[in-house]
């Protein structure tokens, strides 16, 4: 029972805050637990609605947000983003054509 309830303080976290703030204790929450069990009638007081946690992004409210951006200052970040990149990739190329090893001749010995 014990773990259950934990299960499902885990999957309610915003019974920390009534915790915390005092206006209730664990002791009573458990008690609540053993008794109703995870019915939502009883926890109503508790919990957020679900509707608003799992609110999401209409297709209209992704349209709007679209034609709120400024499109040149996301051009302009992409092209910063890219020349960044690009002084990288350089720097890392630079790296691996000094790293070449070549290896001594047989017949030479330490610097003939």
């Amino acid at each position: 029972m014990k773990e259950e309830f934990k299960q499902f303080v885990s999957s309610h976290p915003e019974l920390i805050k009534f915790v915390n703030n005092g206006k209730m204790t664990w002791q009573k929450f458990y008690d609540m637990y053993s008794l109703y069990g995870t019915n939502k009638e009883a926890w109503s007081d508790y919990f957020t609605s679900d509707e608003s946690k799992k609110k999401s992004a209409s297709v209209q409210d992704i349209v709007d947000m679209i034609k709120k951006m400024d499109v040149d200052a996301v051009q302009k970040n992409i092209t910063t983003i890219n020349k960044a990149l690009t002084l990288i990739s350089s720097l890392l190329a630079k790296d691996e054509v000094n790293d070449v090893y070549t290896p001594r001749p047989l017949y030479k010995k330490f610097e003939d």
